[in-house]
Formats: structure tokens, sequence, C-alpha cells
């Protein structure tokens, strides 16, 4: 069984200790057969969509993600804008007009075909039948509800178009024992990062919900554990890539983590892949000057392993009740589920 393959392979994992950190072998438990999500396998996924959130002040949130390197595909005043990439997927990120509080709706994923999102829509966890996406650009969606309430929507048929690249360079870089660059500036033009695609978001769960949001997100829909962060023996936080077997796919495209003290379960941040480092710090710089309030970085990820170790980003405050991230790139693995690092 696939569950099976999933659970059956071990791996090295990071324990966080008041004085210390180290990595040391770790077997995912059985899941208990008693509290199955699905019924079959899991629905197969090819890569993330776009995620959803609601805004009291939309044209507040539509100059932000101006600034932030997005662009407008296809806007409805007034009710909801569609902003894309210069990657292949229509958009990545929908605003629309909430009520009096921001608020995040949900995040996409792009379904194998259209059996997986007819097999989504007879999940109990299915919050209704499939039903048509908005805007111009088709496709059908089913939406789930995880554990904690979160929505998760899988989608299937939406246009695709041809990626557009904004003609950034690919730098040529020297080092101490190798200087291919001679007698060559490089110079950098001043403005907002231009977004590839929407790469990963993170949400939060109540205390005492670990297994259960680990069982739903690896049996209903075919993410499956790429790095795990204990507190002592306790698993509190859990990385996800999509499962493509021995395709390989990004680090991450989902985390879960155990929602602060006092504080209600939500989304803890969504993140967008851009060019390079050097494109990540202007859109820093250019989002600084226009006067947004920093968050965190520029600088490395603390990861729960060094297989992250290669990703840069920083959050910002945007008009929301999350942050947003700008990310270099990932870590790319690829297997079952578990890699031993």
């Amino acid at each position: 069984m696939e569950q099976d393959r999933i659970r059956g392979v071990q791996c090295l994992y990071m324990f966080e200790r008041p004085a210390e950190k180290l990595l040391r072998p770790y077997t995912l438990p059985a899941q208990d057969p008693g509290k199955m999500y699905a019924p079959g396998p899991p629905i197969r996924l090819r890569k993330t969509g776009f995620v959803t959130y609601e805004h009291a002040d939309l044209a507040r949130a539509r100059e932000f993600f101006l600034d932030f390197g997005l662009r407008i595909a296809h806007e409805e005043p007034g009710q909801s804008i569609f902003f894309a990439g210069y990657g292949a997927e229509p958009y990545v990120y929908v605003a629309k007009q909430g009520c009096d509080h921001n608020s995040f709706a949900g995040a996409s994923y792009v379904a194998e075909d259209f059996t997986e999102l007819e097999r989504a829509a007879a999940l109990p966890c299915a919050t209704g039948p499939i039903y048509d996406l908005d805007g111009p650009f088709g496709g059908q969606s089913v939406t789930l509800r995880d554990p904690a309430g979160h929505l998760v929507h899988i989608i299937h048929g939406w246009t695709e178009k041809t990626s557009e690249p904004p003609r950034l360079e690919k730098l040529v870089v020297n080092f101490e024992d190798e200087k291919p660059r001679k007698g060559k500036f490089q110079r950098f033009k001043p403005g907002p990062a231009p977004v590839f695609r929407w790469g990963h978001y993170g949400v939060t769960y109540p205390e005492g919900m670990y297994q259960e949001m680990l069982d739903w997100y690896t049996s209903v829909i075919s993410l499956a554990p790429s790095d795990i962060v204990f507190r002592g023996e306790k698993p509190i936080t859990c990385f996800f890539h999509i499962d493509r077997g021995e395709e390989y796919s990004d680090h991450h495209a989902f985390f879960f983590k155990m929602v602060k003290s006092g504080q209600a379960p939500g989304v803890a941040h969504a993140a967008f892949e851009v060019h390079d480092f050097d494109i990540q710090q202007l859109g820093h710089q250019h989002l600084t000057e226009r006067g947004y309030e920093l968050c965190w970085g520029v600088g490395r990820v603390s990861p729960p392993v060094t297989a992250c170790s290669s990703e840069t980003d920083f959050s910002l405050a945007c008009p929301g009740e999350s942050s947003l991230r700008l990310l270099v790139r990932y870590q790319r693995i690829h297997g079952g589920a578990l890699r031993r690092w």
C-alpha cells in the first residue's frame, strides 16, 4: 500500500533542545486504521497552483502586490484580483474583497487528472461537489477541509500560459580558483522582484493535533514528509514535498507547525519564487523604500536539516493576517517520502 511505503522509510530529523540540536534516525508511526481519512490512495498532485486571501482593503492589497513583484492577470473591480508570475500558471495569488478583516481562504494544488478531482469530491472531508473556478482561465475545483479547519483546494483544467521570463541575466561568478568574469561589470535595475511562481505555504494547528494533521496530509493528498522538527521527543513541525515517486520535486510545498499559546490556528506565510539572490535583494530594497514593514531577513532560512540551506528569503508585513516571502530556490528531492540526509 502507498501508505505503508510512505511510513516504512527511516530518515534523520532534527531534534530541538534548549542547548543543542542534533540529528537522529526516526521512523513514522503507523497510522491507526480506525482513523483513515481516505478509503483509497492519496489524491495525486502535479504541483502547487495558487493561494487565495480575502482583504478588508482590496485597493491597498492591489498596490502592495504590484510592489511585491506580481502582475495583474485579471481584475474584477471591487471584487477580486488575479495576480500572476512569469511562470506557466495563469495566476498564483487571488485577492478577494473581504468584510471587516483579512483572512486566508486556502491553497490550491493542481491534480494529476480529472479522475483525481472526482475522487477528491467523493471524500468525506470534501465541503461540496466539483465547481467551476472563478475568473476567465477555466478549470474546476474541489475544496477539502483538514482536521484544523484549513481549506485545501484541488484544481484541474485551468488554462496555463507560456512562461514569460523577463530576460533576467544569469550571472557569471568568480571564485578564488576560477575567475571566468573578466572586465565585465554587473549592474542591476532597481524595482520590484519579478515573481516566478508560488512555491509553498504553511499553517498552524492546535496543540495535540500533530498526528491527525500528519495522517490527513499523507493519506488524503499525495504529500510526503521531507523533514520533521522535534522539541525533546515530541514532533511539532513537519515539512512536506509533493510525492512524485522518483521524479524530483521541491523540498517542501507545505508545512505545518503548532500554534503559539493564546493564538488561533491560521496561516503562517505564503512564499513565492524569484530568479536569484540579487533580484531578491533588489525586491527587498524596493519594498523597504516603499515603506513596508520588514518581518524577517534577507537571510538564510534556518532549516530542519541542511537540505533546506539553499533557500534564502525574507518576509514582510502585508495587508493580511500573515506574511509573504520571496525565496530564491529549493533543494530538490525525490523518492517515496522520507530521505536520509
